[in-house]
């Protein structure tokens, strides 16, 4: 299968999966719920390594997939926390910016030179987030000084750095994407459960309670199905990260929607034409390779 057409599936399982996220961690404690989800995550992929199905690892192969559940835990405790606090439609607009990260990361450490298209596009893309900005001051007041808006900005950047880290595993070390899949989902719950005894359980009756919820599982199955899709598509040889990043984070059209109409978030049209014109960056991005 094309690695474009498995992009674009995880982009939809991704959109979906940021629904279930927002619901998991509405009025609820963020580390607990990270913790379950990846729970959740590695017993629906533990069958997987009990049947043999993963090629076999050397303790320096699973360092390499212990420090990549390390950035990806980094990024989601942060992006968790900031769901939690803002409305989805900003949230997950921000979180599209990932590609635009990766590319910097890309032309700062990789070598790689964006086209004219390509700046452009990063243009377009800074220029929406100064009219999100402008609509997410009536939501939460000022937009950059906002503790929550910064850690969703923090953990995009993680995030983009994990899609340049998967290139490298994937492509140039030639991991099995089933095998990454699976390991990462075990050493997961190993980053949650520490950060979440050390930093959540000592003080969990000053904080906000934790109440379980069956959408967890739905979190976990569906990231599963997203990342399956997503691991293929890296693995690719011809396959493009900068690309790949642009098309997942098409996700954002399905979490802005549910935003507005399930979770009835204040519209406004500075809002749709700042999503909008993010999108659009992102494909000249994209068009620019």
């Amino acid at each position: 299968m094309s690695w474009l057409i498995l992009a674009f599936a995880s982009a939809v399982f991704l959109g979906f999966y940021d629904l279930a996220k927002k619901k998991s961690v509405q009025d609820n404690a963020v580390r607990p719920v990270l913790l379950l989800c990846s729970v959740f995550y590695a017993l629906l992929m533990l069958p997987v390594l009990l049947t043999g199905h993963c090629e076999p690892l050397t303790l320096h192969d699973h360092l390499f997939l212990m420090v990549k559940s390390v950035i990806v835990g980094g990024s989601w405790l942060f992006t968790y926390s900031a769901i939690a606090h803002m409305p989805l439609s900003i949230s997950t607009t921000i979180r599209a910016l990932a590609p635009l990260f990766t590319i910097m990361i890309a032309v700062g450490f990789l070598g790689e030179r964006p086209q004219v298209m390509q700046w452009i596009g990063i243009a377009v893309c800074v220029c929406s987030y100064i009219g999100l900005s402008l609509a997410g001051r009536k939501e939460m007041g000022h937009f950059f000084s906002n503790g929550w808006v910064v850690a969703m900005l923090l953990g995009t950047i993680l995030a983009a750095c994990s899609g340049i880290y998967d290139k490298l595993i994937l492509q140039r070390m030639n991991f099995e994407p089933l095998t990454v899949q699976v390991w990462f989902s075990i050493y997961m719950c190993v980053v949650q459960f520490l950060t979440t005894m050390f930093t959540w359980y000592p003080t969990r009756k000053k904080t906000t309670p934790f109440q379980f919820r069956w959408s967890f599982l739905a979190v976990a199955a569906l990231l599963i199905i997203a990342d399956r899709c997503y691991f293929l598509a890296v693995s690719d040889s011809d396959a493009l990260i900068s690309i790949i990043t642009v098309l997942r984070r098409s996700s954002v059209f399905i979490s802005f929607l549910a935003g507005i109409l399930i979770f009835k978030e204040r519209k406004s049209k500075t809002k749709f034409f700042a999503m909008l014109g993010v999108v659009i960056g992102l494909c000249l991005i994209s068009l620019g390779r």
